[in-house]
């Protein structure tokens, strides 16, 4: 009996999957559309055609995205997907993940935006002290000019 469960269930995955995307009134191209797997994948999904698929985690990564577009338990799908095919997820279809940057390596960025920000406050303390000295100089040159303007007038006043 068991192996006509198995039966059953493997000659109903297209199936159900046709009648759950029909039931959704949603077409091969609008799938195509939203999750980018080829028209003739999706085909051969709903029409078991399971040599006309790419294999491994592709297949598993189409039976997701559908039914994550069709709203139904990827996981639950995945499963009915797995026991019509006896395709079990490998090491290397399970997905792992990693950090892009290796962790010993990760403190370069730190480093990198400290001196940074570092050259932004030394640019910014010599630009500021240019522009106090420009001002003390101008301030200078305007008390000496007042100054000999006031001489210059003394003088004048004094002939």
């Amino acid at each position: 009996m068991p192996a006509e469960k198995k039966e059953v269930i493997k000659a109903g995955f297209g199936d159900r999957l046709r009648r759950e995307r029909e039931m959704r009134g949603i077409s091969l191209d609008e799938i195509t559309a939203a999750t980018r797997i080829g028209t003739r994948f999706l085909e051969a999904l709903e029409n078991e055609q399971w040599d006309q698929l790419p294999g491994g985690v592709f297949n598993r990564g189409f039976v997701r995205a559908v039914a994550h577009h069709l709203g139904l338990s990827d996981e639950d799908l995945l499963a009915e997907y797995t026991l019509a095919t006896g395709d079990q997820p490998t090491p290397s279809s399970t997905v792992v993940r990693t950090s892009a940057i290796p962790e010993s390596g990760s403190h370069w960025f730190t480093w990198v935006v400290v001196l940074i920000v570092a050259g932004a406050v030394a640019f910014g303390a010599w630009y500021g002290w240019r522009r106090h000295v420009a001002r003390k100089n101008v301030l200078r040159q305007t008390i000496l000019w007042d100054l000999r303007d006031n001489s210059l007038r003394a003088t004048r006043g004094r002939s």
